[in-house]
């Protein structure tokens, strides 16, 4: 690589990195930091949504964790701060047993039919894997 080529793209990369671009998650303002989210009886509603769907169409286990993740990233160049950005990340995961087998399914749409989307499809992941995972045909022999 020439030196010329080398410098324009170090320089590059270098303005990607200084750029204001949430990497993960909605870009949010310092003072927004310091907002709770949904408070506790809302996510206990949303959870329910999760759960009574999980439960109707057939699953024997479900559980839903409602996140709500902060990152804050730094760029420096020489010792000197270049640019922070505090990033937000908010949804729902659900995981269930249905027919002995696993599925999961997350959505960052919190409703109540984001959720039951969600559900649903964990649900269908769960059956469409135990098509494929059964096991009464596992045997396993040992040979000496």
């Amino acid at each position: 690589m020439k030196r010329r080529n080398f410098i324009h793209a170090a320089a590059l990369g270098a303005g990607i990195l200084a750029a204001p671009i949430p990497i993960l998650g909605r870009e949010i303002f310092t003072e927004e930091l310091l907002n709770p989210g949904m408070d506790v009886a809302t996510k206990k509603v949303m959870a329910d949504v999760a759960l009574n769907t999980a439960r109707s169409l057939g699953a024997t286990y479900a559980d839903a964790r409602i996140g709500r993740y902060l990152n804050q990233y730094v760029f420096t160049r020489e010792k000197m701060v270049q640019n922070t950005v505090n990033t937000e990340s908010f949804g729902i995961g659900i995981r269930v047993i249905a027919n002995g087998t696993w599925g999961f399914a997350s959505t960052n749409d919190v409703t109540a039919d984001g959720i039951k989307k969600a559900t649903e499809l964990a649900v269908s992941v769960a059956k469409a894997n135990s098509k494929i995972t059964s096991f009464d045909d596992c045997s396993t022999r040992i040979m000496f």
